[in-house]
């Protein structure tokens, strides 16, 4: 009997064991399996982290190498440096034509790739009032870092300042940057030949290259004409409206007449020619 009692209570064992993995294994089991397949993921991500922590301490190195003009071998690591330049300038055109593809949202800019990719021509289009004016070009270097080869930017902007923040770190931001303010400028000596062609009773006094002063001499209305010096001061040269207006005159009443005070907020608020029009129809000046 003992002999037939152990085969029965293994079986029985067997059978218990096996219906608490019957009600223990559906909830553990996916458990287990998704634990483990989070430690599998923990694992990838931290090599990745790591991949790219030794990518990033490379490129830093080759970024101060570049900007402190060194050579970008050495005997330890001259075939990753190299390789981490070949990464960086294949970024770089890779940024250029994303920016290629999107400049008509973008707007301002045509990029096209020339030298058989060693190169790429940025037009620059500027226009005021819907009316297109001066196309300017520039033609920036791949072959080691990206560099300005030639251009015809006015020398009366600070190329070198928008080169030196963004042209290496952020090629979008300086190509935005510089048409914002070719844009403005443009839009500014539109203005003034405005000013002249459509309001010849006023008198441009000073305009210089980069326009962001224009001195006009306005004649007031009135039984005795009085001169009036309108100096409008563009702070922003990324914009085409002046950030301060000063209005000055021998009759010091001038300034303080709410005619006045209202004649300087429309040179605020509007394109010179446009405000000047509005104070003649108004019968403010000649």
């Amino acid at each position: 009997m003992d002999s037939q009692m152990e085969p029965m209570e293994h079986g029985v064992l067997n059978h218990l064991m096996a219906l608490e993995r019957g009600g223990m294994r559906p909830q553990d089991q996916h458990q287990f399996e998704r634990l483990e397949m989070l430690k599998v993921k923990a694992l990838t991500l931290r090599a990745k982290r790591d991949q790219l922590k030794h990518q990033t301490d490379a490129i830093k190195i080759l970024k101060d190498k570049i900007s402190k003009d060194l050579p970008l071998q050495d005997d330890d690591n001259a075939g990753g440096l190299i390789e981490m330049q070949q990464s960086l300038l294949t970024a770089w055109k890779m940024q250029l034509k994303d920016l290629q593809r999107a400049h008509h949202l973008i707007g301002g800019y045509d990029l096209v790739e020339c030298k058989e990719g060693k190169s790429v021509c940025v037009a620059f289009h500027t226009a005021f009032e819907g009316v297109y004016l001066d196309t300017y070009n520039m033609e920036l270097d791949l072959t080691r870092t990206v560099q300005i080869s030639r251009h015809n930017i006015p020398p009366s902007l600070p190329l070198e300042s928008f080169a030196k923040q963004n042209l290496q770190k952020d090629l979008k931001a300086f190509l935005r940057t510089l048409s914002q303010n070719l844009n403005a400028l443009a839009g500014r000596r539109q203005q003034v030949s405005l000013v002249k062609e459509l309001v010849g009773s006023v008198e441009v006094m000073e305009s210089n290259q980069l326009c962001n002063i224009l001195v006009l001499m306005c004649t007031e209305q009135g039984e005795t004409p009085k001169a009036v010096l309108c100096t409008l001061e563009y702070g922003d040269l990324t914009q085409c409206l002046p950030t301060r207006v000063s209005i000055e005159s021998e009759d010091k009443t001038i300034s303080e007449s709410p005619q006045w005070k209202k004649n300087q907020s429309l040179l605020l608020e509007s394109p010179a020619h446009t405000a000047l029009l509005t104070m003649r129809r108004m019968g403010s000046i000649a």
